[in-house]
């Protein structure tokens, strides 16, 4: 997927889900649960004035240690289709080919495995 330069749209005001692993993953970078994330229904990204708790100066602190829903973005699952799709608040959903598609789609497969969310 190609961003346009500059493009976090996906960071504002988001609600991405986070797993177990995804804060594993980032408290091993010396953050807190407690900090970057809140707790609902799910554990989820934490927003700051609007924006993502790791979004500073339109760059992704933690870019290569990202949650698993921002590695998939801007591929998301309805379920009320019971599938993958792409988000169409996404600029950049033109760039997305079949095969890319499907890898997120996976990545999107896991997560909600890994929830325990049994979507059929």
């Amino acid at each position: 997927m190609l961003c346009p330069e500059g493009c976090h749209i996906c960071c504002i005001e988001t609600e991405m889900i986070l797993t177990e692993s995804d804060i594993r993953r980032i408290e091993s970078l010396g953050y807190s649960r407690e900090e970057f994330s809140e707790k609902s229904d799910f554990y989820r990204l934490r927003n700051v004035n609007g924006r993502c708790y790791f979004l500073e100066g339109g760059k992704c602190k933690i870019y290569e240690n990202r949650p698993l829903g921002c590695r998939a973005y801007p591929v998301v699952f309805n379920i009320s289709a019971n599938e993958c799709e792409l988000d169409d608040l996404c600029p950049a959903i033109d760039t997305i080919d079949e095969e890319e598609f499907e890898e997120k789609c996976l990545i999107i497969l896991k997560i909600l495995e890994e929830l325990k969310l049994n979507i059929t």
